[in-house]
């Protein structure tokens, strides 16, 4: 995963760093051994993901399309899906 990342150090990638479901765009900032970290493009957060958090990577010579009929389509030469803690809120 780290040689694949490391291709994008310093340009944007979609990730799904805030959601499940939703791909956001931020600037893959940091690479290290044991994690990788993101700015995201809506507040200047930076995340920081284990590897072992990654569910997939989703990369194409031509970007990968994210979005649909009801969102508006982004594109990007790297998506990473990370994977979520989920919240159980009692009826």
């Amino acid at each position: 995963m780290k040689t694949v990342l490391e291709n994008y150090l310093g340009k944007e990638v979609g990730i799904n760093y805030e959601k499940p479901f939703k791909i956001d765009a931020a600037k893959l900032v940091h690479v290290a051994d044991d994690y990788f970290s993101i700015v995201d493009d809506d507040k200047g957060y930076t995340h920081h993901f284990a590897w072992a958090s990654i569910v997939q990577i989703i990369e194409n010579a031509d970007g990968v399309d994210i979005g649909g009929v009801f969102s508006h389509k982004q594109h990007f030469s790297v998506v990473v899906k990370v994977g979520h803690i989920l919240e159980y809120v009692p009826a």
